[in-house]
Order: C-alpha cells, then sequence, then structure tokens
C-alpha cells in the first residue's frame, strides 16, 4: 500500500471529530487542500441525477434548489472502447467523444455532466461488475487495466471540482455479479486506488457504497457482513448507503426470508462509518414504487410484495412526504453527526426501457421532483433546513 493513503483527510467531517481522530492516529491528517478538495468541512453536499435527461429537467425546472454536485455512471471496462467510451465522454486522446451513451436508462456522459451545467462536483457511480463482463475482475487486479484506471485518472485531472468516486456501488447486491468474491472485489478496488494515486489524481474521493437492501437479503435468503467487503481506512474516504424504501418496510410475499428493515441495515453501514471515523453520503436515494405526477404506489417486486407494477393506490401529496420523503429527511436529521451529502435520483423510471415494462427490474415509478408542485416545495424546504441547521 502507498503511504500517501493513510494520510488521506476526512475533509466532510467536523473540525472537533478531526482533532479527536488526528490524536488517534499515529500519521497527520491531509487537510482539504493537500488533497485538492477546497469545500469547507462542514458542507452538506445536495447531488442530483442520475443521467442527463433527469438533470437537465431538474435544472430546467427550477423547482428546487441547486444542487452542489451531479451524478454520472461510468462502465470501467469499456473506457476505451471507441463509441462507447464507458460513458465517460471523452476518446482516448482525452477529447471530447462528441456523444452521449444510453444503456436504456437515459444518456449519459460523464464528461458533460462535469462540464455543461455550472456545477462543480460530480458523483460518479464506477460499475466493475462481471455482469457483462465475465472474469474481469481478477483481470483488473492482475494490471490487464490498468490503462483503463489511467484513462479515469486523466478525466478526473480534467475536472476542476472534487470527484466522489464510488468504485463498484452496491458491493453487497446479488445483482452485481463478480462482487459475491468479496477478496477480488476488495483487491480490485486496491489496484484502482492505487494506480490513480501513482497518475497523480489529487481531486478524488473514494466512496464505498452498501445496498443496504432488504431485497437483497430476500434474495440471498439471509444477512451479510458488510466488513467483508470493506477495502480499508486508508483506501475508503466516504462510505455510502442506498435509500429507496420506507424506513420499515417489509416484506409482503409468503414464505420469503424476512430480512431486518431498511432503517436498521442503514444503520448498520451508519455505525460503522462512525467507528472508522467517516462521513457518509446517501449515495443513491428515490421513492421506489411510487408516481409522484400520478400520484400512486404501486408493487415494487415479485419477490418483496407482488407482481412489480401492479396494486396500484392513490396517495395524496402528504401522504407521499409522509410515507417516503419526511424519513428521509429525519435520517439525515437523526445522524448529522454522520451522514453530510445527500444524492437524489430524479427520474422518470416507468419510461426507461431497463426500469419500465414488463419491469423486469422492478417497478420504480417516477421521481421526478418537477412534475409535482406540492412534494418540490416541500422537498426544497427541507432540504434548506437540513443544509442550514446549526451542528453546534
Amino acid at each position: 500500500m502507498p503511504g500517501s493513503r493513510s494520510t488521506r483527510t476526512l475533509s466532510a467531517l467536523p473540525a472537533l471529530l478531526l482533532s479527536s481522530l488526528s490524536a488517534c492516529d499515529s500519521g497527520p491528517a491531509a487537510t482539504a487542500a493537500q488533497t485538492g478538495l477546497e469545500h469547507d468541512a462542514r458542507d452538506r453536499l445536495f447531488i442530483v441525477g442520475q443521467d442527463l435527461g433527469a438533470i437537465r429537467g431538474y435544472l430546467d425546472s427550477r423547482c428546487c434548489p441547486s444542487p452542489d454536485g451531479l451524478t454520472a455512471y461510468v462502465d470501467f471496462y469499456d473506457i476505451l472502447k471507441p463509441g462507447d467510451f464507458g460513458g465517460l465522454g471523452i476518446d482516448g486522446n482525452g477529447n471530447d467523444a462528441g456523444f452521449d451513451f444510453d444503456w436504456g436508462a437515459g444518456p449519459v456522459n460523464a464528461w458533460r455532466t462535469a462540464t455543461g451545467f455550472d456545477v462543480d462536483r460530480l458523483a460518479i457511480g464506477l460499475s466493475i461488475t462481471e455482469n457483462e463482463h465475465p472474469g474481469k475482475l481478477e483481470r483488473l487486479i492482475d494490471g490487464d487495466f490498468d490503462a483503463e484506471i489511467r484513462q479515469l485518472g486523466r478525466f478526473c485531472g480534467l475536472i476542476e471540482g472534487p470527484v466522489y468516486l464510488r468504485i463498484g456501488y452496491e458491493f453487497d447486491g446479488a445483482w452485481n455479479q463478480g462482487y459475491e468474491n468479496t477478496e477480488n472485489y476488495v483487491d480490485a478496488w486496491r489496484r484502482i486506488v492505487d494506480v490513480l494515486e501513482r497518475s497523480g489524481v489529487d481531486n478524488v474521493e473514494f466512496v464505498w457504497q452498501a445496498s443496504a437492501s432488504t431485497t437483497d437479503d430476500v434474495i440471498d435468503g439471509g444477512d451479510e457482513d458488510i466488513r467483508q467487503w470493506y477495502p480499508g481506512d486508508e483506501y475508503v474516504d466516504w462510505m455510502g448507503v442506498s435509500w429507496f424504501m420506507h424506513p420499515e418496510e417489509t416484506v409482503g410475499v409468503a414464505g420469503s426470508f424476512v430480512p431486518r428493515s431498511p432503517l436498521a441495515l442503514t444503520e448498520e453501514v451508519l455505525d460503522f462509518a462512525r467507528q472508522r471515523g467517516k462521513p457518509v453520503m446517501i449515495a443513491e436515494a428515490a421513492p421506489q414504487g411510487i408516481d409522484l405526477r400520478e400520484r400512486f404506489m404501486a408493487n415494487h417486486a415479485a419477490i418483496w410484495d407482488g407482481p412489480p407494477g401492479e396494486n396500484r393506490t392513490a396517495m395524496s401529496d402528504d401522504e407521499i412526504w409522509t410515507h417516503w420523503f419526511a424519513p428521509l429527511f429525519g435520517l439525515l436529521a437523526d445522524n448529522r453527526d454522520v451522514l453530510y451529502a445527500l444524492a437524489y435520483i430524479n427520474v422518470d423510471w416507468d419510461s426507461q426501457p431497463m426500469w419500465g415494462p414488463p419491469y423486469s427490474s422492478g417497478f420504480w415509478g417516477d421521481s421526478r421532483l418537477e412534475v409535482n408542485e406540492e412534494i418540490a416545495r416541500r422537498f426544497g424546504d427541507a432540504l434548506r433546513a437540513w443544509k442550514n441547521a446549526d451542528d453546534d
């Protein structure tokens, strides 16, 4: 392990906690300036995604507060593949590729996301799964994809603001093939970080994101120890978690394994972050199964609550807010000591082939804030209150 990893900043934590952690560490804590990250240590960050259409819709509507960052997704193994470039948006020479890419979940282009909206922070979901790339994790570990890592480093070097790199996001999700080999996952993570740092990248913070998913536990038929995927304190700057359901939602299909609640799984991540002295971002958040425009909720998935998209139940704006948005902001308020970023997915899921009918990936609905004036108003008020609250 390169020595530089042991002194990376915990830039999102309050100064008092930083001081106490530094006193317990053998090495000095790096400052924000030393890592190329200039935001105040106490900033609360709001990030919007997850595709270019979703971002444009949110920004053009002016429905809600301006974001501090934007989300893009990148297929790591295709970063140097002409005609694709993994959604990175630059070609092998570092020039604008000139096109967006679409996997069926909206147009993606990390370069245009980072440079086209006057928003200086970028969150990248970096997929290293073997779903379409069998056997490539071991090749990554062996150095066969170091050129792709250096290309990612080149990209980050072209970005002026901080980049929050979610390597192998939702590592504990059964839908991400290859990550079940936890040793390979950890070694691949470390390879990416080591090569990036040898390339001189200094504006990247590395985010270790769990799905903390109850449906994953139903698929697996039991709980998992997330610590087995942890690359180590010197390789992780943030922890992350996904948040899609009501905090106490439970499986409704008879005979299924009954998992812990979404809140309990999330608290496991938060507690681990406190133990390791890491800030946390809610790296993906949307009210799964709710349509904000048509104002209804429907089944998520066959293994959870029944045939996806069926059993549609009308909801008022107040019921929608009480069911999902109020608990989200309650979670943020109750965990101010460790939760420092919220990334909201502002998408009409039902219109996208990956997520729409016949709902092979479950029913998600329409989470665009701009299509519901009352929810947008309350969201803006709650977001400003969370960001501006006094921590003293």
